[in-house]
């Protein structure tokens, strides 16, 4: 096995410290000297994608790819991976927003941090969201929260010592309470279902998690062969803070009749406006959009001590009401 590791010179726990987790990693694996590695540094947007599709083509053996950043350096392994014959996918979390570790073990991935770990580790089979020809792991927005999210992580680099929940929170309830974000949709789901109407913005998860201490994607599971959609209604501005807040921390359950939500493997969204996506924090516009669940799409590095066979049915125990008023 080769193992490459895909450092992001401008996540979160990397900023100016790139030779120095270089050598970390280098340090970690001069004690296994029968490990072949390599290291590349990106040097743009996207540049990891190119880079792993032409490594591969170099290796005919088995390679295991590491994401050394946060879910922005995730999303580019993943297009550089999917599809690729026998390849491996880790994650190194040293971003500010890490959300598929947290489908493995909530909010506490240590774990993830230990490199020897990661190296020695199993692999499970994880599904994809494919989103008009991208592909990323964890979740997508289109609408105001999707808005939001770029706004979010704007506000995070210009306050560094605000809690990045904090910045999340603010920036999605800024969103949502916005005039004008109403926007007209023709939705499909799976071929059959059509949703279409008004809508302020929706949610496509794949695991429950956005960010730390956020869990809106209750019902996902990451190898369940599903995506989930929850789609936001028209909404008056005074409950809607208190509905914002429950459906963080995934008690969306709750407001059923403002917050729809469905199961699907296949969704079409189309608007006379341009839509605004956001799919694992990349941005762009589209009149129409196509997801689609690639299920098994890649094999996923999960060191020992997480799982991911029962976390929805773990996150519905500990926020249910029923234990919430315990």
């Amino acid at each position: 096995m080769k193992h490459l590791f895909i450092i992001n010179p401008v996540a979160w726990k990397v900023q100016g410290r790139v030779a120095q987790v270089k050598e970390e990693i280098e340090a970690c694996l001069r004690n296994y000297p029968q490990l072949s590695y390599a290291i590349h540094v990106t040097r743009w947007s996207r540049d990891a994608v190119g880079y792993i599709k032409r490594f591969c083509q170099q290796e005919p053996g088995l390679v295991r790819i590491y994401a050394v950043g946060g879910v922005g350096t995730l999303f580019e392994v993943v297009n550089g991976a999917i599809g690729l014959p026998n390849v491996q996918v880790a994650c190194y979390p040293l971003g500010r927003n890490n959300s598929f570790v947290h489908a493995f073990c909530g909010d506490d991935f240590h774990v993830f941090c230990d490199l020897e770990n990661l190296v020695f580790a199993d692999v499970t089979p994880v599904d994809a969201i494919c989103c008009n020809r991208s592909y990323c792991l964890s979740f997508s927005f289109f609408g105001a929260e999707a808005l939001a999210d770029v706004q979010s992580d704007d506000l995070i680099a210009r306050t560094r010592f605000i809690p990045p929940p904090l910045c999340h929170a603010y920036a999605g309830a800024r969103a949502l309470l916005r005039p004008g974000m109403l926007q007209h949709y023709s939705i499909t789901l799976d071929g059959r279902l059509s949703l279409d109407g008004d809508y302020l913005s929706a949610f496509v998860a794949n695991q429950p998690f956005y960010g730390y201490g956020m869990r809106p994607g209750i019902d996902a599971v990451p190898n369940d062969g599903l995506l989930n959609l929850y789609l936001w209604r028209r909404l008056p501005p005074v409950p809607l803070l208190k509905i914002f807040r429950d459906y963080l921390r995934g008690q969306s359950h709750k407001w059923r009749n403002q917050i729809l939500h469905y199961p699907f493997k296949r969704l079409s969204i189309t608007s006379d406006d341009l839509i605004a996506i956001s799919l694992d924090g990349e941005f762009s516009y589209a009149t129409t959009v196509e997801y689609e669940i690639i299920p098994d799409g890649l094999d996923f590095v999960c060191p020992a001590g997480t799982k991911v066979q029962n976390l929805s049915a773990d996150i519905h125990r500990k926020t249910s009401p029923a234990v919430m008023e315990a």
